[in-house]
């Protein structure tokens, strides 16, 4: 048998050990160590010599107390710390994975770089095939590809460099391919908001909730006037603060004279009295109520509102001045234009159905209990039981009419958004309005893939 022993003689002085640096090969390792073990630490079991083996289980004792061993017999097995002797194996070891992993991944790197490439040369080639929604999307598959190897590209890599200037060349390919999608898919959009009139008045947004499928014609274009449906980002803006602690919905406020307008008839908010702030934000959307939107306005502030929807990604919306009625201007009216676009209030009226906050229930319970049912429940109910009126915020004046709506068609959700610049015309809009919606429960759901067509091989 085969014993190591402890040696106070430094171990990495040694010449053999220094060779064990350069080399990057376990095997190698072996071969260069154990022909080169020092004598002095080897006791051999003379019936076996050919037998190589550490036993950590022996028993040892001091020097001073080893018993004496007969004259002839096999000598007796002391145990020794190994720690010494294996710790350098194991730093080599380790080194020789690092430098190993390390020349692996910089072959990586050169392979991704050389595979991005010819991705980039097959979308080339697929655009020279046409311009068809599936070839499009095809190209748009390849180029995001592209980018992800790029990505994935080692800084210790010799292409980084090169791999890094690609890199964002591709990312805005990808993107300028991922808008002329956007384009092709909205397209159907584009008749229906050119029947019965000018289509450069109209904006339309539709998207699926749930989902990061939408469709926009001219949605990201301001319409003149928000009108009433400012009230939903200033809902929103409110319960931003109630949901960071600013506000609490069942704090009591004052109506303040100053803030009086014109309302809808039936609408319950009154100057001079006092109500809770949940049923003052309920009914400026149930009841399209003006005075309850002015006095929000003034509750929180025009700063406060935008920086509330700034938080909420909310960036193109702007809230500058009070609402009028007939003909009452209130006091402190604003100097700012109230702006969003139809892109916008889609995307808001998507989080609060998509429920991602706990106040988003307030807004939606209030959406659902709207009275005014003229536009989207009115376009919507003859389509029952195919399409499901499920919420609603309506808005017209002088220089828009418009509503953003949301709508069950199967077993998805979806929220629209349309407005018509200087028109009073409420049958235009709800066509507008009926003919999105059927679109979607003749074509199917928006984020469904198409049926591919092959492309030419390449």
């Amino acid at each position: 048998m085969i014993l190591f022993r402890s040696t106070a003689k430094p171990i990495w002085r040694q010449t053999w050990l220094r060779l064990l640096l350069l080399s990057s090969s376990t095997l190698g390792l072996a071969l260069l160590v154990m022909p080169r073990l020092p004598s002095e630490w080897i006791v051999a079991d003379q019936a076996n010599p050919a037998t190589v083996t550490v036993d950590t289980n022996v028993e040892s004792w001091p020097e001073s107390s080893a018993p004496e061993t007969a004259p002839g017999s096999a000598p007796l097995l002391r145990q020794v710390s190994t720690d010494g002797i294996i710790r350098p194996y194991l730093a080599l070891t380790q080194l020789s994975y690092g430098l190993t992993h390390r020349l692996l991944q910089k072959q990586q790197g050169v392979a991704s770089y050389e595979q991005a490439i010819g991705l980039a040369q097959q979308a080339l080639s697929l655009r020279q095939q046409g311009s068809t929604l599936e070839l499009s999307r095809q190209e748009k598959a390849l180029w995001q590809d592209a980018v992800h190897l790029l990505a994935s590209v080692d800084s210790d890599s010799a292409r980084y460099s090169q791999a890094q200037t690609k890199l964002k060349e591709y990312g805005t390919i990808a993107t300028v391919v991922s808008h002329r999608i956007n384009q092709q898919q909205s397209e159907f959009l584009a008749p229906i908001a050119a029947a019965n009139g000018n289509p450069n008045a109209v904006r339309i947004s539709l998207c699926q909730i749930g989902t990061d499928a939408c469709r926009s014609f001219r949605g990201n274009v301001p319409p003149a006037s928000l009108a009433s449906l400012v009230k939903l980002p200033i809902a929103i803006a409110l319960m931003h603060q109630v949901s960071t602690g600013k506000a609490d919905l069942d704090e009591q406020i004052y109506i303040d004279p100053s803030n009086f307008t014109e309302n809808a008839q039936g609408s319950k908010i009154f100057v001079d009295k006092t109500y809770t702030l949940r049923e003052v934000m309920v009914r400026m959307i149930t009841e399209s109520n003006n005075i309850a939107t002015n006095q929000l306005i003034d509750y929180m502030g025009h700063d406060t509102i935008s920086a509330a929807l700034q938080a909420e990604g909310f960036a193109g919306t702007r809230v500058g001045h009070k609402l009028v009625g007939d003909s009452t201007y209130p006091k402190s009216m604003g100097a700012g234009k109230n702006q969003s676009t139809a892109d916008e209030l889609t995307q808001m009226m998507m989080r609060i159905y998509s429920f991602t906050k706990d106040s988003d229930e307030e807004i939606l319970n209030a959406l659902v209990g709207q009275y005014d049912l003229d536009f989207g429940y009115r376009a919507l109910i003859k389509e029952k039981p195919n399409i499901f009126w499920i919420g609603e915020k309506t808005g017209q004046n002088s220089s828009v009419i418009g509503s953003t709506v949301a709508f069950k068609v199967g077993e998805e959700r979806y929220v629209m958004t349309v407005t018509i610049d200087k028109s009073a015309h409420q049958g235009r809009l709800r066509q507008i309005i009926r003919d999105v919606a059927k679109h979607v429960l003749e074509h199917g759901p928006l984020d469904q893939p198409l049926a591919p067509k092959v492309a030419k091989k390449l």
